[in-house]
């Protein structure tokens, strides 16, 4: 993966092999992923304007993890710097961690959409970059 990638191709890879190639499958994935995502940005959100360090931590975790799995590495690391702060219970810069996931969590919603949509017509989207 270079430093730019958004979506590691490799672990990408391994994610569709699992799945046997199943496009739908992929797609639902997909769609599980981005609801998922949605709600744990909005979770983090709220979890800091209450002080809640632990509900904080549980969202970042969340996050980590299903973003790993598709090959999100920069955004997983982010939310695990977030989970690091969280467990501390150290809520200062926050609010500055959850607009920098935020942030990635955008460029990797469009790099997994336009992989979507690149495999789906028989393409091979590598590499995506998809900004920095």
């Amino acid at each position: 993966m270079t430093k730019q990638s958004v979506i590691d191709p490799a672990v990408w890879a391994d994610l569709l092999e699992s799945l046997g190639g199943d496009a739908d499958f992929v797609a639902e994935l997909l769609e599980t992923y981005f609801d998922d995502s949605s709600r744990l940005l909005v979770a983090m959100q709220e979890a800091l304007s209450t002080g809640k360090a632990e509900d904080l931590r549980r969202a970042a975790h969340s996050l980590k993890s299903s973003s790993a799995s598709f090959g999100a590495i920069r955004l997983s690391n982010k939310c695990k710097e977030l989970e690091d702060m969280g467990k501390a219970g150290a809520l200062e810069g926050a609010a500055e961690q959850i607009d920098h996931i935020a942030a990635e969590y955008a460029k990797t919603r469009a790099a997994l959409e336009a992989i979507q949509r690149g495999s789906s017509h028989g393409e091979q989207p590598w590499p995506y970059s998809g900004g920095g």
